[in-house]
């Protein structure tokens, strides 16, 4: 068992006990309970490696993004790992590190995080102005604001953790996403990609797309969306939600009647 490893359960503890939504951490992606002796071989395995992250990143004198093992991992790891993190005074990152800003049209769009194999920690609250899109995995503790649109990329590349709550105009969701607290948005859709989200409070949005294919549903969204969205705009749902973020289109509290 690595040194380490009694900081990893007293994490796993405190965020049971003392973490509003941080039970969240024990239903995330409906793993089993470890019955077996080979499974429970390969949870500890899986814990003593967090606990090595830990020691390593507990180690530098200032914030460097966390090799994650295996490259994309599931977030359970990166939140418990972040949370040690910061029980411990360990270093992390502030914004705008491991950030890259761009001015296009006027707008502000800002990559988040760092290679696809790495996970950066954020100190929070993180409250961002623009248009935001994830590289690697990126844990935030505290609350998470994007006046804009957010694109939390695909599984195999990117993921977002938040040990807070969440509020973003628009989220194009496709990769592992996790809120402790609640998440609200005025819009929410699925990219089409494979990631799984989950939420430790209330999810609060005012209109959630289930499907890709939005022209279908073109009637419906002409009743949900001031002014009602040309054909342009349901042919792609990251421009949709680009708009939302922008202001430009707004989701009504209720839709129009017919």
């Amino acid at each position: 068992m690595h040194p380490r490893r009694q900081d990893i359960d007293e994490t796993l503890l405190d965020l049971r006990t003392r973490v509003p939504g941080g039970k969240i951490v024990d239903h995330w992606g409906g793993e089993p309970n470890w019955p077996t002796p080979d499974q429970k071989r390969r949870r500890e395995a899986w814990l003593d490696s967090i606990a090595e992250a830990l020691d390593a990143a507990l180690q530098r004198t200032a914030f460097e993004p966390i090799v994650i093992p295996g490259a994309r991992s599931p977030p359970d790891w990166e939140f418990i790992l972040a949370h040690a993190l910061k029980r411990l005074g360990g270093p992390v990152a502030s914004f705008p590190s491991f950030s890259e800003t761009q001015q296009r049209g006027g707008e502000t769009f800002i990559t988040l995080g760092a290679a696809s194999d790495e996970l950066v920690v954020y100190q929070g609250p993180l409250e961002l102005h623009g248009h935001v899109h994830l590289s690697g995995t990126v844990v935030v503790l505290g609350d998470f604001i994007v006046h804009g649109a957010l694109m939390d990329g695909g599984p195999a590349d990117s993921g977002l953790v938040v040990i807070g709550n969440e509020r973003v105009r628009a989220l194009y969701t496709g990769a592992d996403h996790l809120v402790v607290g609640d998440l609200e948005a005025d819009l929410m859709m699925p990219s089409g990609s494979d990631g799984s989200w989950d939420v430790g409070g209330d999810l609060r949005a005012r209109l959630r797309l289930e499907e890709t294919d939005l022209l279908s549903q073109e009637d419906t969204l002409r009743r949900w969306l001031e002014p009602a969205p040309t054909k342009e705009l349901l042919s792609d749902g990251w421009k949709l939600c680009l708009d939302v973020g922008r202001g430009r289109t707004k989701v009504r509290a209720q839709p129009l009647e017919d």
